[in-house]
């Protein structure tokens, strides 16, 4: 027996062998990357399937109304109630107020607190975001308890010094918001998820953070406005950087929302 060419037929057999199992694994490998999520396929389990945390919330409101509501003009009236203020006003409806003694910011003298005393109306304000690089804050009013997103007529904008002391503020207000007309079923959150999701803006390894219900800003006619309830979904990425969508809750419709913060911002 010619052990030589043995050697040699089995070293052929076992390469065949070998390219054939690779080429039978590639195959399996790309039908098994061609398959999809049927579509009915809960949204729960698409968003595990894509490594996508997000809450599981028990109460959230099922009903609410639109709501309208008239730009404010300031008067003479109201400004002289302000003390230690220098105050500008702007088209009748933007105040740009200057502290003459600046306020410290302290424990007991929250950011808050002191915009609830010191500014026109401060209760119908809450806190957005803080911005410490630049050693302001955003504020926007509030109707139902729920904040009014980004309304350049509903925004109160505070500037502090490097010593914790507000210094400044820009403030702009809505009067007269109320319920526009009745209740309306709204979508659950999970369905807002769901809607982002379908776009494509939820990425895998993300996670959902924060699900609020408020308002934007859905028509305006001259001086009355109307705002729709609207989910506000926050998302942390894979590399912790954020990104913010906007959802009416009623509509289920994607809202591109203007960050309008710089008209008010100081000139």
């Amino acid at each position: 027996m010619d052990w030589n060419k043995t050697k040699t037929i089995f070293i052929i057999v076992f390469s065949i062998l070998n390219v054939f199992l690779f080429s039978l694994y590639l195959n399996r490998y790309n039908d098994a990357s061609k398959v999809q999520v049927p579509s009915d396929t809960p949204i729960e389990e698409r968003l595990l399937l894509d490594n996508i945390k997000f809450p599981k919330l028990e109460s959230l409101v099922q009903e609410a109304s639109y709501v309208s509501g008239n730009v404010h003009l300031f008067s003479e009236e109201e400004l002289n109630k302000l003390s230690n203020q220098t105050i500008e006003m702007k088209n009748g409806s933007e105040l740009v107020s200057i502290f003459n003694k600046p306020l410290p910011i302290t424990e007991e003298n929250s950011l808050e607190k002191l915009v609830h005393d010191n500014v026109l109306k401060g209760d119908s304000y809450g806190l957005w975001k803080i911005d410490e690089e630049n050693n302001s804050a955003i504020l926007f009013q509030k109707v139902n308890s729920r904040l009014v997103y980004y309304n350049p007529n509903a925004m109160l904008i505070v500037h502090w010094n490097d010593e914790k002391e507000i210094i400044q503020y820009n403030q702009t207000i809505l009067d007269n918001l109320e319920d526009y007309n009745e209740s309306k079923n709204l979508l659950p959150y999970m369905q807002a998820i769901k809607v982002l999701y379908s776009r494509g803006l939820l990425k895998p390894d993300s996670t959902v953070k924060e699900i609020k219900l408020g308002y934007s800003t859905l028509a305006q006619v001259t001086e009355t406005q109307v705002f729709a309830p609207t989910w506000h979904v926050l998302v942390e990425l894979s590399d912790k950087t954020s990104e913010e969508y906007f959802v009416n809750a009623v509509e289920g419709r994607i809202i591109e929302i203007p960050k309008e913060t710089e008209q008010l911002e100081v000139e």
